[in-house]
């Protein structure tokens, strides 16, 4: 008999669909880019392996990565060192430390819905409860800032942040950004913001929580900037009073993170802003593709993303997300349900533009047929 705790978190929505998929399906639920990553970052890698770094390496990470990421987090906040920073085997386990190290049984924490799945298990394996703030479909995906000061109790702990946003593609507006900060502050509440699509904005501007940092954890990965999600490296930034605590909580998860990849992307870490800079017109390419194709779906609505690289069309027929992922699928398309990311986003799919422009052609070709055809 297996743990309760392990019964008590749900398979992934989004899982479920690849499963289902078959060789050929055209595949536009991935949150993975489809570039390889620079030429000089693969070298690196190869470079670290033949100077044997294949050691253990430390709990923090290596010096050399955690100054390089002070630097550039110091544009958010001037008083980051390298003492506030914590390399991590990819951001799914720093999310995980995170959460392990801030909640006790019984404290509960306020995570976005629609919102990335790992949000809600992480805070179930602290023995916390999370309780859902919406993100608001008829603002644009904006948070719902009088639905979260309702939501506050004696006994809430944090405040979960995604911007940009997976599954939305929302960016956080100042105006929201501030009214956050001021409920986590008068409420004594945690922040946790996952900003791993910080460089894939369309429009508007980032706004980091590592300003706060005070009062936040920041999560980030070099998955996305350096097209890298096999390598699982990734970053969070912290408070001096807790980042040993969120050390000695990654050492008995994962000990140290990957030393090849800590060397590799240390080297051509100045390469990063070029990359991300020269992909980024492909991307916004895509975004205003997929969503005028959306558009063109009968009884489809879908805002146009302002950053990451997903689209979340709703949808007025009556069939749930899930049964038409899967009708989806079955048709050689692969897309997630909405309610992979929440209850209430039913009614609702999630698409990724991290695929060529003509696989997106093509299977939007397919999701107008497959809906507007004989139900």
């Amino acid at each position: 008999m297996v743990s309760k705790r392990v019964q008590s978190i749900k398979p992934s929505g989004v899982r479920e669909i690849f499963e289902m998929a078959s060789r050929d399906a055209i595949n536009l639920g991935l949150g993975e880019l489809d570039f390889e990553p620079p030429r000089e970052a693969r070298e690196a890698l190869k470079e670290a392996l033949d100077q044997d770094r294949n050691k253990y390496g430390p709990t923090k990470g290596i010096d050399p990565l955690r100054e390089l990421v002070a630097g550039k987090v110091r544009k958010y906040c001037e008083d980051v060192t390298a003492e506030n920073v914590i390399i991590t085997a990819s951001g799914t386990q720093g999310t995980m430390a995170t959460f392990q190290t801030l909640f006790d049984p019984g404290d509960e924490v306020l995570v976005p819905e629609p919102g990335f799945v790992l949000y809600e298990p992480d805070s179930v394996l602290a023995d916390a409860k999370p309780v859902a703030y919406h993100l608001l479909d008829e603002k644009g995906f904006q948070p719902d800032i009088e639905g979260i000061k309702e939501s506050i109790t004696p006994r809430t702990r944090g405040l979960v942040v995604n911007s940009p946003s997976n599954p939305t593609g929302s960016v956080l507006t100042r105006e929201n950004f501030k009214a956050l900060v001021d409920i986590a502050q008068d409420h004594d509440l945690w922040i946790i913001s996952d900003e791993v699509y910080e460089d894939f904005i369309y429009e508007g501007k980032h706004h980091s929580f590592n300003e706060v940092l005070e009062g936040a954890v920041v999560l980030n990965s070099f998955s996305k900037s350096f097209a890298v999600p096999g390598w699982r490296i990734g970053y969070l930034t912290a408070p001096l009073d807790i980042i040993n605590d969120l050390a000695k909580m990654q050492y008995h998860l994962v000990a140290c993170p990957p030393t090849p990849p800590q060397f590799a992307i240390a080297k051509v870490f100045h390469a990063q802003e070029e990359f991300t800079r020269g992909i980024l017109p492909t991307f916004d390419r895509r975004r205003v593709t997929i969503t005028r194709m959306l558009n063109d779906i009968k009884g489809f609505h879908c805002h146009l993303p302002e950053g990451a690289f997903y689209a979340f069309p709703s949808y007025d027929l009556d069939i749930p997300s899930r049964d038409l992922a899967r009708k989806l699928v079955a048709a050689g398309v692969i897309c997630a349900p909405g309610t992979a990311f929440g209850d209430s986003a039913e009614g609702h799919l999630r698409f990724s533009y991290a695929a060529s422009e003509a696989s997106i052609i093509k299977g939007l070709d397919i999701v107008k047929k497959v809906v507007e055809g004989p139900q």
